[in-house]
């Protein structure tokens, strides 16, 4: 299966594509889609698809900028152009970029079924290619390959000094100094089940050194069963944030590539190498925490450390009302799982047995929501009618899916209420945002980081307290400081573009007629 994304500006066009991808066998899937450049680029490095299928003029930011740009940050996505202009400079300039092909509209069907086919082709190609020469690399990068990661282990194990570690690394070719460490874990594992564990390393021995090995601040190696990655930076260089990028680009290229799945578990950031061992431990402990997870999840020490993890512990030595405390709408299966997973047997005792347990959860609902002073929603008042409850547990599906729904208010319910208790984060993440809006790498995960908050979460209780989602809140803020700019200094565009945090003066003119109306210069001229 090929993941596509589709970028026009026209609706009539997508709907089209759309519907002439439905004839090819399963064999393509549209993973996303989006108007224009602008809205498509965040959606597409989020979504990483296979295939981006895009036209070339559109409003904001048109279909060839985007290419640029995608071919510079994800340099594997095969790019389609579909094009109502048959213009050489436009043609010339694709072809340039990398672009596999070059589609005049209307497109029809045999058109675009055959330029996929040949893109598919070449997937597959560079798939196959990619571990070719996996038992000839260079014996000299082997063995000091081998050598690293018996330093990396020792390192782990305190077999020696910091200074006696630094000197060390020093012979090995390594440069360890830097004002922060951080340890991750990686666990690798075949989707199929038709490669063998050892290949599955070497393979992915390879693909390490492929993604890392020109890499300065971040060293690799093996660990028992797994690997582990040794990340070092400056003192405000965002060591987390790189954690994460670099997980996330691994376990996609896993699953390109090898067709496996990468969990991850990020340790805590330390200031010396003498705490690495702490930091090693921290990012089992985040691995572990994953354990309920399907295979393929990222979790980091803070997110541990602020409970907001992926997967609560689900254990009977911890209350119902507790779970319900802490549960998430992505945990709910695993609750539902373990608290109903005894009453599977559709007998009569069943029966009962399942209607005690969502008595139990309904009881443990209100007692979680009158602690907090939430208030109940009207499928909690009902559960409290005992014939509404015999009703739900009819069977084991209608059990759960009446449970689900009862979970899912008493989140939401909860969420509403303890949101007000973020406020003295939100504060903190906005004056953050004011001192720093000109940094042209600010980003959610270093506000995140700032206010102590996982992404994920600090994401949601942005966006759930402010009414808008951070890059929005950001992108206004910007644009007003650069108003202020244009109408109270001579500032070229490109200077005002650059003081408020766009490293490309272009792409700063077309948020501000997005958000505007009008161009920087036109509202310039009527400011005056």
């Amino acid at each position: 299966m090929y993941q596509l994304f589709i970028v026009d500006d026209e609706e009539v066009v997508r709907k089209g594509i759309r519907e002439l991808l439905q004839s090819a066998e399963n064999q393509y899937a549209i993973c996303g889609e989006a108007s224009d450049g602008e809205l498509a680029l965040p959606m597409i490095q989020e979504l990483k698809p296979d295939i981006l299928l895009t036209d070339i003029r559109m409003p904001f930011l048109d279909g060839l900028e985007l290419c640029e740009m995608i071919r510079a940050k994800m340099p594997w996505v095969h790019i389609l152009i579909l094009s109502g202009h048959d213009e050489f400079e436009y043609a010339r300039k694709a072809v340039s970029l990398g672009v596999d092909e070059y589609i005049l509209k209307p497109v029809t069907m045999p058109q675009l079924l055959g330029s996929l086919e040949k893109t598919a082709r070449k997937i597959e190609e560079e798939r196959a290619s990619y571990f070719t020469g996996l038992d000839t690399e260079n014996a000299s990068a082997r063995k000091r390959g081998v050598m690293v990661s018996h330093f990396l282990n020792e390192l782990l194990d305190e077999v020696f000094s910091a200074s006696d570690a630094l000197a060390r690394a020093e012979k090995l070719g390594l440069s360890l100094a830097a004002r922060q460490y951080l340890i991750c874990c990686l666990d690798i594992r075949s989707d199929t089940g038709d490669v063998s564990e050892s290949l599955l390393r070497r393979q992915f021995c390879l693909l390490l050194g492929r993604m890392l090995d020109e890499r300065e601040d971040i060293l690799w190696c093996g660990r028992g069963d797994g690997f582990l990655l040794l990340l070092k930076a400056g003192e405000n260089d965002g060591l987390l944030e790189t954690a994460y990028e670099t997980a996330q680009a691994l376990k996609h290229e896993a699953e390109r590539m090898m067709n496996a799945s990468l969990s991850a578990g990020i340790g805590s950031i330390v200031p010396r190498l003498s705490e690495l061992p702490r930091s090693y431990q921290d990012a089992r402990r985040s691995l572990g925490g994953l354990v309920s997870q399907p295979h393929g999840s990222i979790l980091s020490a803070l997110d541990l450390e602020h409970g907001l993890f992926p997967q609560f512990d689900f254990t009977e030595a911890v209350p119902l009302a507790e779970r319900l405390r802490h549960v998430s709408q992505e945990d709910i299966d695993f609750l539902l799982e373990h608290h109903f997973g005894s009453a599977r047997e559709e007998n009569g005792s069943s029966l009962l047995y399942r209607y005690y347990l969502l008595a139990d959860l309904v009881v443990s609902s209100m007692r979680l929501l009158q602690s907090i002073d939430a208030e109940q929603p009207a499928i909690l008042r009902d559960a409290g009618n005992s014939d509404t409850l015999m009703k739900a547990v009819v069977t084991y599906p209608d059990t759960l899916a009446f449970a689900r729904s009862l979970v899912e208010a008493v989140i939401l319910q909860r969420d509403r209420k303890q949101g007000v208790r973020y406020g003295e984060e939100l504060q903190r993440a906005k004056d953050y945002i004011r001192r720093h809006f000109a940094d042209n790498d600010l980003s959610l995960n270093t506000v995140a980081a700032e206010v102590g908050f996982s992404p994920n979460h600090f994401s949601t209780v942005f966006s759930q307290q402010m009414g808008q989602t951070f890059v929005e809140y950001l992108t206004r803020f910007r644009v007003e400081r650069s108003k202020c700019l244009l109408r109270e200094t001579d500032l070229r565009l490109a200077d005002i573009a650059y003081a408020i945090g766009y490293n490309e003066p272009h792409y700063f003119s077309y948020i501000f007629k997005k958000y505007t109306g009008i161009s920087p210069s036109v509202y310039r001229k009527q400011a005056q």
